[in-house]
């Protein structure tokens, strides 16, 4: 029943706990097994307002009981006579654990119940030699969500680090198979890094096993094991045999191995100074850039003032690697035929989610690696180019995201843009110019806009990211200047005029500003009788403010931004443009 979140929700208000917690502790392995798995499925299913009332309903005190109870000193049994016992013990383990880490993700009280009374009991089952890599690779996984922003946790594992250490010497074998081994790998180097055991100058050794092993996981050809098991479930359709089944789970194991290794490199790069370059970017338009009345040239975009906290030394092994080509061969998307061979059967649909997940991450990981990485080569700076042109394709391109739901689909649409806006700002301080022959027809499939507004985040994105590309084309030594400018700005005009929300409008105004603060571009505002067309807009956009006051509280900034220069770029562009009559 609780596959379904409605439901799941249900239950979990009816009081589920109260009625069948208490069994997690009953005498019977079997009672116990199927209480957790029921329990977790509420839990997973439900989301927030189901991890909400089971913690109300005092879940923790006989989940916790059961792991201090039955687990201090717990050892899986081998022996084969009584090996239905063993398997309603482990899969007990296992679902308690999990349901363990639901909690956790959701809800600060699970973590202070582990920090106190269970964290020390679940480190003890990483030894995989002794209780084997399934319960091992659950345990990181709970592990892994403890670690983060957790002081007390981490305090805890700095006596393990050695242990967790020796799990990535670990090699392939019977009991390790390939895909359960890298999955395994990644959740502890994830461990790892949350302990910051793996950005420091001494640590360069390690950071060198890290990444061979990061790298090693994401090289597994993704396309060709779609396209196998594609094939296969073609075939089988609902009727899946044993074989199968256990294909689809290690290809979920590789995906969310390699999920997390994009996730683990992501976050190397981001911290507060990378959260502070983010920022900057957002307000890469604001930048650097003249007052509507400064007649000063203005100066050359440069985020050279922000460095990453990360040793040299790690940096170079990054870009030496070549990471972030690796990475963004994760962000391809399956061919057609292939994706609507999985899509016919269940567990094929919920590969291609994750699928969709694995690309967005990879779009956010490149976005990530582009600040930390050397880029300044000419090869590189074509690599560069190439992965705009391609990105844009993509993202204004038909059809390239068939298949996926609406809701993966903004994300990746939105991750995907992130890319474009950081490979603008790469490509905006390159010795070679590449915008120079840019035309109109380059751009015009990033003005068939409208089922991407329907995402206000993407709209935005687009927004910025064409004003950040009018910017460096007006300081470029392109015959196509003014058209392009032109096309831009009429871009940024009637989307003013169509799209309802306030800050889309904002954000169009404010790199309309950008653009007609340069006199270079005298001769567009009159062509487009700028003066008058902003006083319209203005006035317009004022009365949206007025009607989603109550959406706007965190868009101040922009808002006065707008209304306060709006108005004065309006009175000296007239002054100006009364100099060309």
């Amino acid at each position: 029943m609780c596959y379904s979140k409605v439901i799941a929700e249900r239950v979990s208000s009816d009081g589920i706990v109260k009625m069948i917690g208490p069994l997690l502790i009953d005498n019977s392995l079997t009672i116990r097994a199927a209480v957790a798995s029921a329990l977790r499925q509420v839990a997973e299913n439900g989301k927030d307002n189901a991890v909400t009332k089971l913690i109300d309903d005092d879940i923790m005190t006989p989940l916790i009981t059961l792991f201090t109870r039955d687990y201090r000193e717990w050892q899986p049994k081998l022996d084969s006579t009584i090996k239905e016992n063993l398997c309603d013990e482990k899969e007990t383990f296992i679902e308690a654990v999990t349901l363990l880490l639901i909690l956790c993700e959701n809800n600060e009280v699970a973590v202070k119940y582990v920090n106190k009374l269970c964290l020390s009991i679940l480190l003890q089952y990483l030894y995989v030699t002794i209780y084997g890599i399934e319960i091992s690779t659950v345990v990181a996984q709970c592990i892994l969500t403890l670690s983060e922003d957790n002081p007390i946790a981490i305090e805890t594992l700095k006596e393990y680090k050695q242990d967790l250490l020796n799990i990535l010497n670990l090699q392939v074998s019977d009991n390790l198979p390939f895909y359960d081994l890298i999955l395994l790998k990644t959740l502890i180097i994830g461990i790892l890094l949350n302990m910051h055991c793996l950005t420091k100058n001494n640590e360069i050794d390690v950071f060198n096993q890290v990444i061979k092993i990061l790298l090693e996981t994401l090289t597994v050809d993704n396309n060709s094991l779609s396209h196998d098991l594609g094939t296969i479930l073609s075939t089988e359709k609902d009727n899946l045999s044993k074989a199968t089944r256990k294909k689809i789970q290690e290809f979920k194991k590789l995906l969310t191995a390699q999920q997390q290794t994009l996730e683990i490199l992501a976050n190397l790069c981001s911290d507060e100074e990378e959260n502070e370059l983010l920022s900057d970017l957002d307000d890469f338009d604001e930048m650097n850039q003249k007052e509507p009345m400064d007649e000063d040239e203005p100066e050359e975009t440069d985020l050279s003032h922000i460095i990453s906290s990360l040793p040299v030394e790690i940096i170079e092994i990054i870009t030496n690697c070549n990471v972030i080509q690796k990475v963004w061969i994760k962000t391809a998307n399956i061919d057609k035929e292939t994706r609507e061979c999985i899509s016919e059967s269940v567990e094929g649909r919920a590969l291609l989610k994750q699928i969709d997940v694995l690309r967005c991450r990879a779009y956010l990981c490149a976005h990530n690696l582009l600040f930390i990485s050397d880029i300044s080569s000419a090869n590189d700076m074509e690599d560069l180019y190439n992965i705009w042109c391609q990105i844009g394709k993509f993202v204004f391109g038909n059809g390239e995201n068939e298949g996926c739901e609406l809701e993966s689909n903004f994300e990746l649409l939105d991750s995907a843009i992130a890319v474009m806006r950081a490979c603008l700002q790469k490509l905006a301080k390159a010795q070679t110019n590449y915008f120079s022959n840019l035309t109109v027809d380059d751009i015009s499939l990033m003005f068939n806009y409208d089922e991407l507004f329907l995402n206000r985040n993407i709209g935005v994105n687009i927004i910025r990211m064409l004003g950040h590309l009018a910017l460096i084309i007006a300081q470029t030594d392109n015959q196509h200047k003014y058209d392009l400018l032109k096309n831009i700005s009429t871009f940024f005009i009637l989307t003013c005029k169509e799209q309802s929300s306030a800050w889309i409008n904002a954000e169009c105004l404010d790199a309309l500003m950008d653009i007609f603060s340069d006199d270079e571009t005298d001769q567009l505002a009159k062509e487009l009788c700028i003066t008058t067309t902003l006083s319209e807009l203005l006035l317009a956009f004022k009365q949206k403010v007025r009607e989603q006051k109550h959406l706007l509280r965190d868009k101040s900034d922009i808002i006065s931004t707008v209304k306060d220069n709006i108005p004065r770029l309006i009175k000296y562009k007239e002054k100006r443009l009364k100099l060309l009559q």
